[in-house]
């Protein structure tokens, strides 16, 4: 089954070395980002060193002067998947200085706050509490000074903390402290995450099996804390009642990185493998080649 997810992945390939959303669509960094990650876990197969040589290539072709990455070559500017980029790219040798570079950026980054207006309207409505969130821990947001997401903060998070020990001097530790903050502060009622907060207007959120994977994956060095226990119990819950592969993919890599047996999952992402294909998305095929792997994990910090 590994092997057919892998040609299907490389499939997906674009002649520039990078991989659309879909085959045959434009190179964009999220995709490359996760397709370059999941030819980093099969090791020393030697199409996938290729393979992820002409994928290294093309981050080192599209990386922005200020060692950002953007979206795709048509939207330029920074975005959150300089992180992806960071993670796909940790272990390049050969790029450490690009890597670091991107992280210092990466570490620029905030999240911003609701700000003094909105504070004032929704104060002025009696409705401040409507959102159970601390506006004081900032994260990392999907759109440049916009407000703090749980996924995007939980991939800066992993890129960061994969480099820590070579980000000395930098506002690493402060900002790693900062972000795992947010990140247990949107946590929902008896653990597990949603997108962005926990409760709106008095009404507590449900968490999701792949948000909840991503977060717990983010804290994995809090492995043994109450909250990524409790988390961890709901992820295994709403992974079973789940029937999207993605969701499937993130929690069986989440459990591997967890070391927790993750072989149930698994089954049941080559079952919706079978039936589907994934529809050839390359997202979800790279996180089956990394569910499906085995010890190498590259999402382990």
């Amino acid at each position: 089954m590994l092997e057919k997810i892998l040609s299907d992945l490389l499939q997906n390939q674009n002649p520039d070395g990078g991989w659309g959303a879909l085959r045959g669509k434009r190179s964009n960094t999220e995709s490359t980002s996760f397709a370059a990650i999941a030819l980093m876990a099969l090791g020393e197969n030697p199409t996938a060193a290729e393979r992820r040589k002409r994928a290294i290539d093309w981050f080192v072709r599209q990386q922005n002067q200020d060692h950002s990455w953007p979206l795709n070559e048509a939207t330029r500017g920074g975005s959150w998947t300089t992180a992806l980029a960071i993670t796909a790219l940790t272990d390049s040798a050969e790029n450490h200085d690009r890597v670091l570079g991107a992280a210092r950026w990466l570490l620029e980054q905030e999240g911003s706050k609701p700000g003094i207006l909105a504070e004032i309207i929704l104060w002025a409505k009696g409705r401040s509490g409507v959102n159970k969130v601390n506006n004081d821990l900032i994260g990392w947001s999907w759109v440049p000074n916009s407000f703090s997401w749980v996924e995007p903060t939980s991939y800066a998070l992993i890129a960061i903390k994969k480099l820590r020990a070579r980000l000395a001097g930098t506002s690493v530790d402060e900002r790693i402290r900062q972000g795992d903050a947010m990140i247990y502060d949107r946590m929902c009622n008896g653990g597990g995450w949603n997108y962005g907060n926990s409760k709106v207007l008095d009404y507590a959120l449900w968490p999701y099996p792949d948000i909840t994977a991503v977060a717990l994956i983010a804290m994995q060095d809090h492995a043994r804390e109450k909250a990524n226990q409790e988390s961890l119990q709901i992820l295994n819950k709403t992974a079973r009642e789940t029937d999207s592969g993605l969701a499937l993919c993130w929690a069986a890599i989440c459990l591997n990185v967890y070391g927790q047996d993750n072989s149930e999952f698994q089954k049941q992402i080559e079952k919706r493998f079978a039936t589907s294909a994934f529809l050839g998305e390359t997202k979800s095929l790279a996180l089956a080649m990394i569910a499906l792997a085995g010890k190498r994990n590259p999402f382990r910090i």
